[in-house]
């Protein structure tokens, strides 16, 4: 069922642009918000530049960000998070 063009159809991302959501607003806040606040056009070449690089990376796993935020937001910090610098799992 899971490989049936209704199935594949009805769980695809919203896309804009050829992109996943996720992707997209990436993109936006990368390049168009400081575009706009600093006015420097050099920030809407990076998204030019970067436009492809994403859009094979959203082909190959279009729930990247999704999967990313879940992984953030439920895996807790470990004890010892402030000593180390970082989430240590090693005893």
């Amino acid at each position: 069922m899971q490989e049936t063009p209704l199935f594949l159809g009805l769980t695809r991302p919203p896309k804009f642009f050829g992109l996943p959501v996720g992707y997209f607003i990436g993109l936006a806040l990368g390049t168009v918000i400081p575009f706009v606040g600093l006015d420097d056009p050099r920030f809407l070449a990076i998204g030019i530049i970067a436009y492809p690089p994403l859009w094979l990376v959203a082909d190959r796993n279009p729930h990247l960000f999704e999967v990313v935020a879940g992984v953030f937001s439920t895996t807790p910090r470990t004890k010892n998070f402030k000593i180390n610098g970082g989430n240590r799992y090693v005893a």
